[in-house]
């Protein structure tokens, strides 16, 4: 029997069903998205332009041999998704573990997701996957609105304007849909630290606060502490790594972003590196209430 708390935990990619083991196409449930979360992984060779250390996925291990080509991506996805979809609407998926005991106000699924083990925004087949899950949504009869298209997303992917306006369409003005956008640091040295980026620090923010200002975005901040206080390589979230980050979110702010929510949230999954700690959920709370004095949208903890 699996608790909330441990399907919180547990956001493995591994999943089967009527005898096919699926390949890109994986549910979990969400904290965050208060449900069932369809996620979407194109990035199955695990390639990522970041590398940050809460990650779950262990970039040191060989990708599979077997992977599909690229090519037959977008037409798998499709596939898994009417196949899981049809399992959901029938009760099927609900009676097998892990979500058999999901209580009935949470067997709702909160949206298709573009996350995974990579940066999905960087995949050669990202469009055309997203169309086709646009599509799938358009023309899923189901009880109640459809779930929204949700992007998860380091952002460096949309710092192409053209790549940008593309995802628009499909995620915000196609149907109802969300990008939630990754910041993690707001120093050079925590983004190094956290993010583990090919990336400068500077490119990096000069794309987002290009991609806050023209889209409506969710941020959404890991908080986490790494080592121990003190010893070598350690990262802990104080002081020093907040103001900087609370500054930046303001900056944008003024400028006019377009930041409909913040997300700060802790680790609940393991990470592929055992150092990486767990905050306390006050901490959380106390910069959550530092942000909303000083912003115009919602900051939510999921701590």
């Amino acid at each position: 029997m699996a608790t909330v708390k441990e399907l919180v935990a547990d956001h493995s990619r591994q999943f089967s069903l009527r005898g096919r083991t699926f390949v890109s196409v994986y549910p979990v449930f969400s904290r965050r998205a208060g449900g069932i979360s369809v996620g979407v992984n194109l990035n199955l060779d695990r390639g990522c332009n970041f590398d940050c250390i809460y990650c779950q996925v262990d970039r040191s291990a060989p990708p599979s041999p077997q992977l599909p080509a690229l090519r037959e991506l977008p037409g798998i996805v499709r596939e898994e998704l009417e196949l899981l979809f049809d399992a959901i609407s029938t009760g099927e998926f609900f009676s097998r573990p892990p979500f058999e005991d999901l209580p009935e106000n949470l067997r709702l699924v909160r949206d298709i997701a573009f996350s995974g083990d990579g940066e999905p925004t960087l995949s050669p087949v990202f469009l055309e996957t997203a169309r086709i899950a646009r599509d799938f949504l358009s023309k899923k009869t189901m009880s109640g609105d459809p779930p929204p298209l949700r992007l998860i997303t380091n952002g460096t992917g949309l710092f192409s304007r053209d790549l940008r306006t593309k995802t628009q369409e499909i995620f915000l003005e196609q149907g109802p849909g969300e990008i939630w956008l990754k910041l993690d640091a707001a120093t050079p040295a925590s983004f190094d630290r956290i993010d583990r980026s090919h990336i400068p620090f500077s490119r990096m923010m000069e794309g987002l606060e290009e991609i806050v200002l023209s889209l409506p975005v969710t941020l959404q901040t890991m908080v986490l502490d790494f080592g121990s206080p003190g010893s070598p390589g350690s990262l802990i979230s104080d002081r020093t790594f907040w103001e900087p980050l609370l500054e930046r979110v303001a900056l944008w702010s003024q400028k006019g972003a377009r930041i409909r929510a913040w997300h700060l949230y802790g680790v609940a999954r393991t990470p592929a590196l055992p150092e990486v700690r767990r905050v306390e959920p006050s901490r959380l709370l106390a910069y959550a209430e530092e942000a909303r004095e000083r912003l115009p949208f919602p900051v939510e903890v999921f701590a």
